[in-house]
């Protein structure tokens, strides 16, 4: 997918105003990644390459903050497909000084939609039309003066760490900060993820990230607590297990998953998380922006806690 996002970049109409330039980083994969990028014919924005090989998507966005040379930093994935226009609807505005942030619109290409798809769904594959007003990492973008404010993303969140919440808790962050934050529907993006995405397997797998990644932003940033965790996730086990027992036959199919299946999962983590998390000192002041310690390099991935 990379080649292809990089193809369409290459075709994307450039304001003779703007100066842009293009980061790939490379989240120390392990394919080909790096000879993608340089066969990548770079005519009318250029591009750099950059490893940031600790795991970790915050790294990565906090390493390409660092490396860009902007005003304004526009974000996507390497699984999205912008419209022409895209650069000029997310940066104008930016540029302008109309907001400090903004998002914009995310379509899930027709090849991947299916029937059973509810809003739930959708919205775990990034699909957006501004129904709640935070960043999402596949089409986002802020002016760099926010980070005056807001030191960046959190390590401890994202894919290669609990998985999820690393660009909202940047949005409730501005927004804490006072910084403005804006919906362009007219910066559209296409999101073409792998159609393994798309599998019970999948599904069950962002349902347990899902539920972790809510844990360490309950105790760390909103300071909430988790009444009995142990008990509410056997409450919850057990209601998955009868309820499977009752619909097994929705929930044994390969692809897709029941919305009912999928919050019970998040739920189960979400106590086994807090579990964990509790036991921790908080990274953050009530509601804070900025860390007021370094992470531990445990987090690399989702932690358990025997319950």
């Amino acid at each position: 997918m990379l080649a292809k996002t990089l193809d369409c970049f290459e075709n994307l109409e450039v304001p003779p105003s703007l100066q842009p330039e293009l980061l790939v980083a490379d989240n120390g994969s392990t394919d080909h990644t790096r000879e993608v990028v340089r066969k990548y014919s770079a005519a009318r924005i250029p591009v750099r390459y950059f490893l940031e090989p600790a795991p970790g998507k915050s790294r990565a966005l906090n390493t390409s903050i660092a490396a860009a040379r902007g005003e304004v930093l526009l974000f996507t994935d390497d699984d999205v497909i912008p419209a022409k226009d895209w650069l000029e609807g997310m940066g104008r505005p930016l540029l302008n000084r109309e907001c400090d942030a903004a998002v914009g619109r995310i379509e899930l290409g027709k090849d991947l939609c299916r029937s059973w798809m509810t809003p739930m769904h959708e919205m775990h594959l990034a699909v957006f039309h501004g129904e709640r007003l935070e960043l999402i990492g596949a089409n986002m973008g802020f002016h760099r003066s926010v980070l005056e404010r807001v030191q960046g993303f959190d390590v401890e969140l994202g894919p290669g760490a609990l998985g999820l919440y690393e660009d909202a808790l940047f949005s409730w962050q501005l927004a804490e900060a006072g910084c403005r934050l804006k919906y362009l529907p007219d910066a559209l993006v296409v999101h073409q993820p792998d159609p393994l995405r798309l599998t019970r397997f999948n599904w069950l797998s962002r349902g347990r990230v899902h539920g972790a990644s809510m844990a360490y932003v309950m105790h760390h940033w909103l300071h909430e607590s988790l009444p009995s965790p142990r008990l509410q996730y056997f409450l919850w086990a057990l209601k998955l297990r009868l309820r499977c027992l009752l619909d097994r036959p929705r929930a044994m199919e390969a692809e897709g998953i029941a919305r009912w299946e999928m919050g019970y999962v998040r739920e189960m983590e979400l106590c086994r998380q807090y579990l964990v998390e509790r036991r921790r000192p908080r990274n953050y002041a009530r509601r804070g922006l900025r860390k007021l310690r370094l992470p531990s390099s445990r987090q690399t991935c989702p932690s358990s806690s025997n319950i």
